[in-house]
């Protein structure tokens, strides 16, 4: 089955879904109703949650829809786009074109996922009916929500907007490239962008996956490529991946937005040392960090681990938010 066919596979985990265009590519919209106590949907959800998934993942991963399922379990309403190239959207699979490219698409979908919860109707309460917005993500997504929530933030100074929440798993903060390598990256990606040339050891489940079930979900879900493909990924993607990083940590003295930094001490994907760096220089006034004897995947780990990783992010959010 091609990329493309998968790409049209239709997902059973979400609870409503449809397309929405994002810089002119079709991307796929994941929903999460929230239920309350007697399991019915709730039309008073507690927060939103705009989930982002990591590289190569989509909306409706394994990673990401077990997040989703615990959040809206607690009373919260969760979305989650699948961005371009990846899941359900179009594109070119696996294809980031720049850094600037896919922070823009990830401030996109969090304000179409605010735009399901406001009354556009409604000028006189427009503000007063915005509900508290938290950015949630793993791996990439980690970094991307961090970095959109860095920038809707200074946009709120001017237009009243909500300040945003952060919730990291195990984000992508630093990778092991040294600046040589990452000239070599930028002159490649002038080059020849979309080739599959980048070897990446980091798309082994098994380093990345603890739970035996977990990682077999992971490795057979339908939307990623079909075994036996390239493990290399695209020039510029990598490119992407890293200007992500390298953009992110020239900023990390300059965020206050409230977060909860859980780190994966066994991590073989990403550099931990740029979550700490992070945790020590942001200027934030409201900042969790929490370390787990956990590979990558923080939500692929077997209970009771799993379950205490749960409880803490759900702990940390339930105090902050009040509900109405």
């Amino acid at each position: 089955m091609s990329s493309e066919d998968k790409n049209k596979n239709d997902l059973d985990n979400d609870s409503d879904s449809n397309l929405v265009s994002i810089r002119g590519t079709d991307c796929f919209v994941h929903r999460w109703e929230a239920k309350n106590n007697n399991d019915e949907s709730n039309n008073n959800p507690k927060a939103l949650i705009v989930l982002y998934h990591g590289f190569l993942a989509h909306g409706g991963y394994p990673t990401v829809r077990y997040a989703a399922e615990f959040f809206a379990q607690a009373g919260y309403a969760v979305v989650a786009i699948d961005f371009p190239g990846h899941g359900k959207s179009g594109g070119m699979r696996g294809y980031l074109e720049s850094a600037d490219d896919l922070i823009e698409d990830g401030i996109a979908m969090c304000q179409y996922a605010q735009s399901l919860y406001i009354n556009e109707n409604d000028n006189e309460n427009k503000n007063k009916n915005k509900i508290p917005l938290v950015l949630c993500g793993s791996s990439m997504g980690g970094a991307i929500a961090l970095s959109v929530a860095r920038q809707l933030s200074q946009a709120s100074v001017d237009d009243d907007s909500v300040i945003p929440m952060v919730i990291m798993m195990a984000p992508m903060l630093k990778l092991n490239v040294s600046s040589i390598e990452h000239t070599a990256l930028q002159c490649l990606a002038f080059v020849t962008p979309t080739l599959k040339l980048i070897p990446s050891s980091s798309t082994d489940s098994s380093k990345q996956y603890r739970d035996e079930k977990k990682r077999k979900e992971c490795e057979e879900d339908g939307l990623l490529d079909s075994p036996g493909t390239s493990n290399n990924i695209r020039v510029a993607s990598a490119l992407t991946c890293v200007d992500i990083t390298l953009n992110i940590s020239k900023d990390f003295n300059t965020i206050s937005n409230p977060y909860l930094l859980l780190i994966a001490d066994e991590d073989m994907v990403v550099k931990n040392e740029g979550s700490e760096e992070f945790h020590t220089k942001n200027i934030s006034q409201d900042k969790t960090k929490i370390n787990y004897p956990a590979l990558h995947g923080l939500l692929c780990e077997p209970s009771p681990l799993f379950d205490t990783i749960k409880t803490d992010i759900l702990n940390w959010l339930d105090k902050r938010i009040s509900y109405k």
